[in-house]
């Protein structure tokens, strides 16, 4: 997952919050015990006692994600992510919970984004995302890594044009029991998640809505069989474990919150695992054995190789005003307060799986980036389609 990638789609020109000279944090590695003790008992009490019928017992997701470097005192970068704890800031107007393309055109699409967390502050949303977050806590890095890991051998005959926006996405839909074993599947799925992508923007035409709505109809159908099929799937059983239909206002915000799992994977996970790509290139190249650690890729997102920025809404002024907050050159590159991303860990999990087994592979083409895909809050490398392997 990665991260949420969904924060400045909509008002591309908010207004941003003053930026001061970026400072790249250094960061201690492997000096966590303790961190990651403390938001395994913040978050959830209870994770300790669940695995999945398929999960070893290995480091849950939620362990590894705490496990990151221990953050040196930046009160610059610290000054910039203010605004993410401002009650005042919110995600939507008031009275405004589609943007006006959605509010126009209605249909699935529409539907699903007046559910998703990433949307709403309501009285339901602080609920709501504990028990998600719970779910992703108790999601086992071996289920990841296993899953990522045959992703990305399946994506590398596709190549290097469909590998890195193949893997985070699959994964995710892997892990939820939708039955991806072939190229031609995550090509269908990355089909409607950028026709998802499309209806969604700014300026979306109404058959673009009327398209992503059909595409989220066909992924909202797909996982509900996948939950009758493969209820034992890693994350499909995490969620039913932890964030189960009941626990949510009702079956439809559970089931748009299942596919935003998935669709906030997508262009944040191919941007996090483009840039690792581009890094490899300029700093040695394809090695057999060398691949990037988790605190790499977290420099890489903090030097903005994910998503960059995110937007609110100021309720206090009329209207109210959009305003863009930075996450590039700040210590939370996943965000911070109400709407910090919960799939952090497996985001990250799943892009080191799947650098590591290009790692392992000998004779890898490298790939030969074109100019990428520039989007309000974040810019996904692109590559030619040309195979990993000569």
């Amino acid at each position: 997952m990665t991260a949420c990638p969904f924060h400045a789609r909509h008002d591309a020109d908010a207004p941003a919050v003053t930026r001061p000279t970026r400072t790249i944090v250094p960061v201690r590695a492997n000096a966590n015990a303790n961190a990651e003790a403390s938001l395994s008992a913040n978050t959830n009490t209870n994770t300790n006692t669940s695995t999945s019928t398929s999960t070893s017992t290995s480091t849950s997701i939620g362990a590894s994600a705490s496990a990151d470097a221990v953050v040196v005192h930046n009160p610059a970068a610290e000054a910039l992510l203010a605004p993410l704890l401002d009650p005042a800031l919110r995600m939507r107007p008031p009275g405004e919970p589609l943007p006006p393309p959605l509010r126009t055109q209605g249909g699935p699409l529409a539907e699903v984004f007046a559910r998703w967390l990433r949307q709403r502050d309501d009285a339901t949303h602080a609920p709501e995302k504990a028990a998600l977050s719970r779910a992703l806590l108790a999601l086992s890095d071996d289920d990841v890594r296993a899953h990522a890991r045959r992703q990305a051998a399946i994506a590398a005959r596709g190549g290097w044009s469909h590998w890195h926006w193949a893997v985070p996405a699959s994964t995710v839909a892997s892990l939820l029991g939708l039955a991806m074993d072939d190229v031609d599947a995550q090509r269908r799925l990355h089909g409607r998640l950028r026709a998802m992508a499309a209806g969604l923007g700014a300026q979306a035409e109404d058959e673009a809505v009327r398209a992503g709505g059909e595409a989220v109809a066909a992924l909202l159908a797909a996982l509900d069989d996948a939950e009758h099929r493969a209820p034992d799937a890693p994350l499909q059983w995490t969620l039913l474990r932890h964030a189960a239909p009941p626990r949510w206002t009702d079956r439809a915000t559970f089931t748009a919150n299942r596919l935003a799992l998935i669709w906030q994977s997508h262009e944040a996970g191919a941007a996090l695992l483009g840039h690792a790509l581009l890094e490899e290139g300029r700093t040695r190249g394809p090695r057999v054995g060398e691949a990037p650690t988790r605190e790499d890729l977290l420099r890489l997102a903090r030097e903005g190789g994910a998503v960059r920025v995110t937007r609110r809404f100021d309720v206090r002024q009329t209207p109210p005003a959009p305003v863009t907050v930075p996450l590039a050159g700040t210590d939370a590159p996943f965000g911070d307060g109400a709407h910090r991303c919960p799939g952090r860990g497996l985001a990250l999990e799943t892009s080191l799986a799947a650098l590591q087994w290009l790692a392992e592979q000998p004779a890898l083409r490298p790939p030969t980036a074109i100019a990428p895909l520039a989007l309000p809050n974040m810019d996904i490398p692109q590559f030619k389609d040309e195979e990993l392997f000569p």
